[in-house]
């Protein structure tokens, strides 16, 4: 996709050639073009003033949302080149990535209110112009809390698709009680209204108000199966194949909780008690060919017991080695 970009780095649908569709594996002389999408539309489509799906979204040549997606796109073929020994490639590729950044932080940022816009001649800023940078790791550290406190006031405007990347951003961004309260929101624009629905498989939409011919067989629809371990439960592989796992649970306000991750080293099983306001504890297996680190946001003040003994102040990760681990949190008063 690098091809439709200009000298900033930025790319734009409106470069798109016949001879660039050819590339993409399209017949010779085809005509249609290739167009932006951001988010599912709105449930009237043209004109619709619904706020939901793309949050009233303005479509400019230069996307913020696009640029989002082509940075991050840039930083997975980075990894893809470092693992094939491609190093230059994956330097070209860094440099792609660093480019995209730099040039949606200088050109789609409102520095004034302190987020995205949607594009470049715009002033409009919705949910999805600041989620996706927020989800990619686009955001400067300085427009960090700017940032997540305009996600946070927009609520669920977007599709069961986008929805995953606002979880992301979210988890990522370490707010566990806002993103807690979207898992487990009642509200029309939520899961649980998926099942109040009468489905037994996740929507296409939230609710046929949303999309009238919604079907009851989509994927994209089933954020929480993947969020819930990557996300609340924090466990993901740290080394390829999971030889090492990161466990970093972003708990809230849950009293309980208990998963099992499938992997190809075999199940991490783990379950999570909160005892009261001063005692946590977390009951880990790790299987036999795998080790693993688990961590917590915000853990000053905050005492570990691994397995019976007591963890110095001064790690900030208890190393979990194959087995049965049980990991106690005391927070002291003070």
């Amino acid at each position: 996709m690098y091809e439709l970009s200009n000298e900033d780095g930025l790319i734009t649908s409106t470069k798109v050639t016949e001879e660039f569709m050819y590339k993409l594996g399209f017949e010779k002389g085809y005509k249609k073009p290739l167009t932006d999408i951001v988010d599912w539309p709105s449930k009237n489509f043209a004109g619709s003033k619904t706020k939901g799906e793309r949050d009233g979204f303005v479509f400019k040549p230069y996307s913020t949302v696009i640029n989002a997606f082509f940075y991050e796109n840039m930083k997975i073929m980075a990894e893809f080149a470092k693992l094939l020994g491609k190093t230059q490639e994956a330097l070209d590729f860094e440099y792609r990535a660093a480019k995209a950044k730099k040039a949606v932080n200088e050109q789609m940022f409102n520095k004034e209110k302190g987020i995205y816009v949607d594009g470049i001649g715009t002033d409009h800023s919705s949910l999805h112009a600041n989620m996706m940078p927020l989800a990619f790791g686009l955001v400067p550290e300085e427009h960090y809390q700017s940032v997540v406190d305009f996600v946070k006031s927009r609520g669920m405007a977007c599709s069961v698709y986008g929805a995953q990347f606002l979880m992301d951003g979210l988890y990522n961004a370490g707010e566990a009680d806002y993103a807690l309260q979207l898992l487990a929101s009642k509200a029309k624009r939520s899961w649980y209204n998926m099942i109040r629905a009468g489905s037994t498989i996740s929507l296409e939409a939230w609710d046929y108000e949303y999309k009238v011919n919604l079907d009851w067989n989509h994927a994209w629809g089933a954020a929480p199966a993947n969020v819930i371990p990557r996300g609340l439960w924090g466990i993901k592989p740290k080394t390829p194949g999971f030889g090492i796992a990161t466990i970093k649970p972003q708990m809230s306000k849950l009293k309980s909780s208990s998963i099992e991750v499938p992997t190809v080293r075999g199940t991490i099983k783990a379950s999570y008690k909160h005892n009261g306001p001063r005692l946590q504890t977390y009951e880990i297996e790790i299987p036999g060919n795998m080790v693993a680190e688990f961590s917590l946001n915000g853990s000053e003040g905050k005492e570990f017991i691994h397995n019976g003994k007591s963890v110095p102040s001064a790690f900030k990760i208890v190393r979990l080695t194959p087995g049965k681990h049980t990991i106690q949190l005391k927070i002291n008063s003070f």
